[in-house]
């Protein structure tokens, strides 16, 4: 069976390496990666009914707008939400302004916190929405939080079982912990075991575990499954061409932290297209 990539106990990339990585490819992914107005650093998702590159952008933010529906039956101003990896805001601030709820955002970029701080401005959100630069798992406890939400962001913390003790402490029962990420598949193959080590460098990950596991540890923290959905036939690929292309090209052992980013994203797209990774979406509701 494919080893756990990396399993909860040894990180793959220290703090530092992956605010480094964050701060140095940030403006590429908002330059290069399409999202215009979305100021999305995560996946579009071309589901049914997405028509056009914004809406695949936004797909993540009304799934989780979605999954916190049930928590706005008072007041939505009184709904705190958590955004655990917060990039530069999009997801923040967009939420915000459909939900009317209050929004922090924390991230480890301190290049990111300075875009997100000025898109919160830019858009009449302050007071609403705030950030904070620092390791989501070293939070102090935040008062009043009903939700959080960690978008492309799991995969990054040293040890998954210590993420959901943290939400736990920072969700009152009753309230609800949306993930979206990537997942792995097991494999006897070592073909696999190489494609999927090159993605989680590529990436800085730390964790790349089976939902199996990931679910097993959140009941273990008093969180309960209320929905989950792969989203994974939902991504689209680069050109076969053009993928054979720039994969065989990073495999040159370049420092670049962008060449780094291609080298794991052209990887994952091997891996989700063969079925070693998944990418999903899971709600739990905190007991």
């Amino acid at each position: 069976m494919l080893p756990e990539a990396n399993n909860t106990k040894t990180p793959n990339a220290s703090t530092a390496q992956i605010a480094h990585y964050y701060n140095s490819n940030t403006t590429h992914f908002l330059q290069l990666g399409g999202s215009g107005s979305a100021a999305a650093i995560h996946r579009a998702i071309w589901a049914p009914g997405v028509t056009n590159r914004e809406q695949a952008f936004l797909y993540l933010n009304a799934w989780v707008a979605q999954a916190l529906q049930p928590l706005l039956t008072g007041a939505p101003s009184e709904v705190h939400l958590l955004d655990l990896g917060c990039g530069v805001g999009g997801t923040s601030t967009c939420l915000a302004q459909t939900l009317g709820i209050r929004v922090t955002g924390v991230t480890l970029s301190a290049a990111q916190v300075e875009i997100a701080r000025q898109r919160t401005e830019a858009l009449g959100l302050t007071g609403q929405v705030d950030f904070i630069l620092g390791d989501f798992s070293e939070l102090p406890t935040i008062t009043s939080v009903q939700a959080a939400c960690a978008i492309e962001s799991f995969v990054h913390t040293a040890d998954a079982s210590a993420f959901f003790a943290m939400a736990a402490r920072q969700i009152q029962p009753g309230g609800r912990l949306i993930i979206c990420d990537d997942f792995l598949n097991p494999s006897h193959s070592p073909q696999a075991l190489r494609w999927v080590g090159r993605f989680v460098r590529g990436w800085h990950l730390n964790n790349l575990l089976p939902v199996s596991t990931v679910e097993k540890l959140a009941a273990e923290a008093g969180f309960q499954l209320i929905e989950t959905q792969d989203l994974s036939p939902y991504l689209r690929s680069f050109n076969p061409l053009w993928l054979w292309l720039v994969t065989t090209l990073t495999r040159l052992p370049l420092r670049w932290a962008y060449w780094q980013n291609l080298s794991g994203g052209t990887a994952l797209q091997v891996c989700v297209k063969r079925g070693w990774t998944q990418y999903r979406a899971l709600v739990w509701e905190r007991s």
